[in-house]
This record gives C-alpha cells, sequence and structure tokens, in this order.
C-alpha cells in the first residue's frame, strides 16, 4: 500500500509540475507583446523652386530574379545559396528644363525659342509597388536590405537606359515643343521657331 502511496505522490507532483510549467507557457504566450519603437528625426529640409517641364512619362512593371551564392573554384560552396524574386512597378519623367531656354523675339508675329535637349527629371519606384517572392537564404549567406537596395538600382539604371533607347528623350522634345508652340500661338505669334542645342 504504501508503495502505491509513494507513486500516486509522485505522479501528483508530476501532475502539478506539468500544470505549473502549462500554466506558465500560457501565460507568457498571452502576455508576450511585441512594442517597437520607430525614432525619426529631420536633418534637412529646403524647398526649391523648379524650372522644369515634364512632358512625358514612361511607366513600367519588371519581374526580377536575384540569386547570390559563394563558389571556390567555380564550384558552389553548399549552404551559400540566396535567392528572392522581386515584382516592381516603376515610372521615369522626361522633359525640358525651362531654365536653359532663350527667347529671341524677332517683332511681334516672329520669335525663335532656344533650349537644351531633353533630359530625365525622375526615376522612381515605389516602396509600395515592391513585393517579394520566393525568399530562400542560407546559414552562411543571409538576406539583407542591401541586397534589395542593390537589385532596384541596378533595374532603376537599365530601364532608364531602355527608355531612352525607345526614344523617350525625343519624345519628351517633340511634346515640348508642342506645348511651347500652342502657349506661344495663343500670345499672337504666328512665325514660331524652336530648336534644341
Amino acid at each position: 500500500m504504501k508503495y502505491f502511496e509513494g507513486i500516486k505522490g509522485k505522479l501528483l507532483l508530476i501532475a502539478i509540475v506539468v500544470i505549473f510549467i502549462l500554466g506558465t507557457i500560457g501565460y507568457a504566450k498571452i502576455s508576450v507583446q511585441r512594442k517597437t519603437n520607430l525614432l525619426s528625426n529631420k536633418v534637412e529640409e529646403q524647398v526649391t523652386k523648379l524650372m522644369e517641364l515634364s512632358t512625358v512619362k514612361y511607366s513600367y512593371t519588371n519581374v526580377v530574379e536575384y540569386e547570390d551564392k559563394m563558389q571556390l573554384s567555380g564550384i558552389n560552396l553548399p549552404f551559400t545559396n540566396k535567392r528572392f524574386i522581386l515584382k516592381y512597378s516603376g515610372y521615369i519623367k522626361a522633359g525640358i528644363n525651362l531654365d536653359t531656354i532663350e527667347v529671341k523675339v524677332k517683332d511681334k508675329n516672329s520669335v525663335e525659342i532656344i533650349m537644351e535637349n531633353a533630359e530625365i527629371f525622375e526615376n522612381v519606384i515605389p516602396e509600395e509597388e515592391v513585393y517579394f517572392f520566393d525568399e530562400k537564404e542560407s546559414i552562411f549567406n543571409k538576406l539583407s536590405f542591401k541586397d534589395l537596395y542593390v537589385v532596384l538600382i541596378e533595374e532603376k539604371d537599365k530601364m532608364e537606359k531602355e527608355a531612352v533607347d525607345k526614344g523617350l528623350l525625343n519624345d519628351a522634345e517633340k511634346n515640348g515643343s508642342e506645348i511651347i508652340k500652342y502657349l506661344l500661338e495663343g500670345m499672337g505669334f504666328k512665325n514660331i521657331t524652336i530648336r534644341f542645342k
């Protein structure tokens, strides 16, 4: 009979310990909260007058697969592969810098406008238009914010070059000339010459 009392006592003690542990874990799960602090300090603030006439906007959406692995003499090292697939959208704005315009009024009907060639004003990939898929990292090669930053910078440069090769700046000059000509015609000029430096 004492033998059973000893086992019952041990079982009761084990049951109490288990209940205590489960209760503690349950309480910890319920009471654990995440607290995030965001500290923001303004470093610089500036308002600048812009003399830009944006005449064309080129929008794009792309998917990029990024993969990085370490190699030794051309052989892939295990546990060093990281990758992600990235979908992003962005836009490029181009146009005429109005600060460079020279106006030569010849008479009440004739005017000549000379301006610099069109240029890129903005090349933007909004953060809310960036989506990650299939993120994988390894023990010895972790994904970092720098990976995303490098990919997006390269993609912006690539998209800008593609847009320029497709004639974006030519379209910007054509549209800019049409807008300026329309404004000058509204002022009463009939002979309008527009040329780019």
